[in-house]
């Protein structure tokens, strides 16, 4: 999101034939029936905008902070979501049972391929048929954000105070912490001029940044695309109960911040959309799945090729 510049195959046993066994789903985690509180208080929008951000970053981080509220409430059905965001072995499976296209940074001089991280240069249409082989799908933009921040309305997973030992961010990958925009941009531009030391963390390295459902790396690591596309006024019209996002649209709603964003930008309510639903080289941005019901596994006929 912050800096678009940024830009071993792994082994899985399963058959590459036309008809295969999907993997077995990731382990999820169910997010009970009910309301919570949703979107963003005028308080919590000026805790990012008091950051100092500068120039044309500025006038973006105002737009998306701006459409990011007002907080509301949102009734919701119970649902599953992945403990985990789906990893380069998931993928791997997905790939050689269905002859998909291979993610971006699966080879080049910058692999992001380690099978227990995040899959990541995927676009959004490569997520949702990674979702769709498992017998699941990605979450609503509400069901993201109710995983990811419980019943309460808490501004991290784990609650309203920062802690930068719970999530896999820019002050984890520096080892210092990154209090405002000058320090965090200069870190980012000497980061980037060594990019090969910053990637995402293999999935479940911060047990102690759990949500309330216990589901895990909602804040940092990776950004993560939901169903919805992005409309700025949604809040404005969307239905209390179960919304789905709007009919149409162009960008899709990107979550839950990657590693290199600083500590304002890695909370549960920020909604942004900043590649197009069909970029595939983005290395801070990945997915995880959910269901209405925890799917089991399944067999079916599978068209080999790139989606």
């Amino acid at each position: 999101m912050l800096n678009g510049a940024l830009a071993g195959v792994l082994g899985m046993a399963l058959g590459v034939g036309s008809t295969a066994v999907a993997a077995e789903p990731a382990a999820m985690v169910r997010i009970p029936a009910g309301e919570f509180v949703m979107g963003a208080s005028p308080e919590e929008q000026q805790r990012v905008l008091d950051f100092g951000w500068q120039g044309a970053m500025q006038n973006r981080l105002r737009f998306v902070v701006e459409h990011s509220g007002p907080r509301h409430r949102v009734y919701l059905d119970a649902f599953y979501v992945d403990r985990h965001e789906v990893t380069n072995r998931a993928y791997q499976g997905f790939v050689r049972a269905t002859g998909h296209r291979r993610p971006h940074f699966w080879s080049g001089p910058w692999q992001l391929s380690e099978p227990e991280q995040p899959v990541v240069g995927v676009s959004w249409y490569d997520a949702r048929a990674f979702c769709d082989w498992q017998g699941k799908r990605l979450p609503t933009e509400a069901e993201w954000e109710k995983a990811a921040r419980g019943a309460d309305g808490r501004r991290y997973p784990w609650g309203d105070e920062w802690d930068a030992g719970r999530l896999h961010s820019a002050d984890a990958v520096a080892a210092r912490p990154l209090p405002d925009f000058g320090v965090w941009s200069a870190w980012q531009r000497a980061m980037t001029a060594g990019v090969g030391a910053a990637r995402p963390a293999v999935v479940g390295s911060y047990p102690g940044g759990a949500s309330p459902y216990a589901a895990l790396d909602m804040a940092g690591n990776v950004w993560e695309w939901v169903a919805d596309w992005y409309a700025p006024d949604y809040y404005a019209s969307a239905p209390p109960r179960n919304p789905t996002g709007p009919q149409h649209g162009g960008p899709k709603v990107l979550r839950g911040g990657g590693w290199d964003v600083p500590r304002v930008i890695a909370v549960t309510w920020l909604r942004d959309h900043f590649i197009p639903p069909e970029f595939t080289r983005s290395p801070v941005t990945g997915f995880r799945c959910a269901a209405s019901r925890p799917p089991g596994m399944r067999s079916a006929a599978y068209r080999r090729g790139g989606q």
